[in-house]
């Protein structure tokens, strides 16, 4: 009953922080993102164009091949962001912010007749982000709480002993240089709490980004980007996810939706099925505020 209480509250917890920070991002509260105060427009560390657990809205229909459920179509749905609380800048090109994001990852399977939910991951977390000029840093602390769906439980009751009770507080920082048009970035994650109490705590994660500095088809920029990870649980076997297409953007606004086509290859980084195996290939479409 504790645990049931426990995941509740967190799945509550990160539903209402998603929808508030969907409403609160709006330009009308915002500040000159070079100035320091509350509610700074923007965030001094990008979100991660390539990594699947990135909070974001988002919306993307996939083909997927895995070691479970072999070939079908899937679709995954992201209701997330990131929004600044306060930033401090203490001299020209340096700032430092504090935030907070929360986000809801859900996948489907569009092979059935209901459509069924096959698991939910909710996050929440506190940032700290840091840069100097070209330089920047993100030092993030979340919990990750995973829910298989209910259609899916049903048709295999004996997933539900074996993957139920996935989540976890985790510690990452990840270290960012801008060498436009490119973005490289590194950086680890360590679980601090996890349940179940024998994964190992480590994994990495690296990739690169590049934003096109001038537009092509009906205004879009081109954007490109791909990230690896790898886990301690997994040998440290590298996971690639790729994300590539246009990014649309009006010059007088800090919000954007980009269309990505996707691919990935690697360890199923959504809920407990980490030591399974699955590439996909599919089209997204992403929102930024």
């Amino acid at each position: 009953m504790k645990t049931a209480t426990r995941s509740a509250a967190c799945n509550l917890t990160c539903c209402l922080t998603a929808a508030a920070m969907f409403f609160l991002a709006s330009p009308a509260m915002a500040q000159n993102p070079d100035e320091g105060g509350f509610f700074p427009k923007e965030e001094i560390f990008k979100p991660i164009l390539a990594d699947p657990k990135e909070p974001r809205f988002f919306g993307s229909v996939r083909h997927i091949n895995n070691e479970i459920r072999k070939d079908f179509t899937g679709a995954a749905i992201g209701l997330g962001e990131t929004f600044g609380i306060y930033r401090k800048s203490p001299g020209p090109g340096r700032a430092w912010q504090i935030s907070i994001s929360g986000g809801v990852f859900s996948h489907f399977d569009m092979g059935t007749s209901t459509y069924d939910l096959l698991n939910s991951d909710y996050s929440i977390g506190l940032l700290w982000t840091y840069r100097d000029r070209d330089a920047s840093l993100r030092l993030r602390v979340y919990h990750q709480s995973s829910h298989l769906g209910d259609d899916y439980v049903s048709d295999d009751p004996g997933l539900l002993d074996k993957y139920s009770g996935f989540d976890y507080e985790a510690a990452e920082l990840i270290t960012a240089y801008d060498w436009e048009p490119f973005r490289v970035y590194g950086g680890i994650h360590y679980l601090l709490q996890r349940d179940p109490g024998d994964l190992d705590r480590w994994s990495y994660q690296a990739g690169m980004e590049y934003e096109s500095p001038r537009p092509i088809l009906f205004h879009g920029v081109p954007v490109a980007g791909v990230d690896i990870k790898g886990l301690q649980e997994r040998s440290w076997t590298p996971a690639v996810s790729v994300k590539a297409g246009l990014k649309f953007k009006s010059a007088d606004s800090s919000r954007d939706i980009m269309v990505l086509a996707e691919y990935y290859d690697g360890f199923i980084p959504y809920g407990a099925f980490y030591d399974y195996d699955m590439d996909a290939f599919g089209l997204g479409v992403y929102f930024g505020f």
